[in-house]
């Protein structure tokens, strides 16, 4: 719990520090939620909020892993354990506004460096773990509270590949593919036309990943991440769907 309420406070004070910075800066050129863009204008009057975006985000990452056996081979002296490290990585993906609501969709591929301890057995034996890669499809919806400012919140369909390795471990190490869920929620700003920015707070839970243990036994490993990030993307003036045009 401690982790999580780190990861919060972390949040908190980042969008809190977006929010001044938003509030002592002067109101864009064109930037209210029903004007479309001044230097390129898009089809049918797209807003600033809409369109094909691409971005990268970079931030901090805590993943918590619980293990459970199965099939015991011996006693596990650590069944739980976690690490932070660093998470960045890329994004893309599209938006439509209806009103002062913003609906779209974001997917997202993360790399970062946080390999841990995983569990050490009471024979001596132990493994650690990584997430080698991971990558999420989301879908977002918005509220605008401001000219440039977005409250959204996200729910969607999470993967991480999961490198287990150590003496514990049948044939010394093993990987698999998780699949989970991920929900979170963040402030976006526009800083201009095209370029915004924002701060969000994601957390997954991968569910059990099966793994076989020295000695014929087997353990589950339960992974939750969560993670705090910033983002700095461009939004173009296009969507995937005047492609159907």
């Amino acid at each position: 719990m401690g982790g999580k309420i780190k990861f919060l406070t972390k949040f908190a004070t980042s969008a809190a520090a977006v929010l001044l910075a938003l509030s002592i800066t002067p109101n864009l050129a064109n930037a209210g939620g029903d004007i479309g863009y001044k230097d390129g204008p898009a089809p049918a009057g797209r807003t600033i909020w809409e369109g094909f975006h691409v971005g990268g985000h970079f931030g901090s990452g805590d993943a918590d892993y619980d293990i459970s056996q199965t099939t015991p081979a011996s006693a596990l002296a650590t069944i739980r354990d976690g690490e932070d490290g660093f998470v960045g990585g890329f994004l893309y993906g599209s938006s439509w506004q209806f009103g002062q609501w913003v609906l779209g969709t974001d997917s997202a591929y993360s790399f970062g460096d946080n390999k841990t301890g995983l569990n050490v057995a009471a024979n001596g034996t132990s493994a650690t773990a990584e997430i080698d890669w991971s990558s999420s499809t989301s879908l977002r919806a918005g509220y605008l509270v401001g000219q440039n400012v977005m409250l959204f919140g996200t729910l969607g369909v999470a993967f991480a590949n999961v490198d287990v390795a150590g003496t514990l471990i049948a044939g010394g190490s093993d990987d698999e593919t998780a699949v989970g869920f991920v929900v979170g929620g963040g402030v976006e700003a526009a800083l201009s036309n095209r370029w915004f920015a924002r701060v969000e707070y994601l957390h997954t839970d991968y569910g059990d990943e099966k793994f076989a243990e020295v000695g014929g036994g087997r353990f589950n490993v339960d992974l939750d991440t969560d993670v705090v990030r910033g983002v700095i993307g461009y939004r173009f003036d296009w969507s995937p769907l005047d492609l159907l045009r």
